[in-house]
């Protein structure tokens, strides 16, 4: 759905969709004709926040995660 969400943004920052088409489309939950969704590199998921749990924000990823980011980035 991010994908979908970015392409859409992509397209309103190219000119080729309004914000008021953009917002249209999700007020009324209504797809698109063509959905263009954004390429996966670069996407990622940074963040999930659940209020009602009332947990500690984490600072950084996991270990892994963050080791196999610094390689990613030292290969580019």
């Amino acid at each position: 759905m991010i994908r979908i969400i970015m392409g859409q943004l992509l397209k309103i920052g190219k000119g080729t969709l309004s914000v008021d088409e953009f917002e249209n489309h999700l007020i009324t939950n209504q797809t698109p004709k063509l959905i263009t969704p954004a390429h996966p590199q670069g996407l990622y998921l940074s963040k999930v926040t659940y209020p009602f749990l009332d947990l500690p924000p984490r600072q950084q990823f996991s270990s892994i995660l963050q080791k196999q980011a610094d390689l990613t980035w030292k290969r580019l």
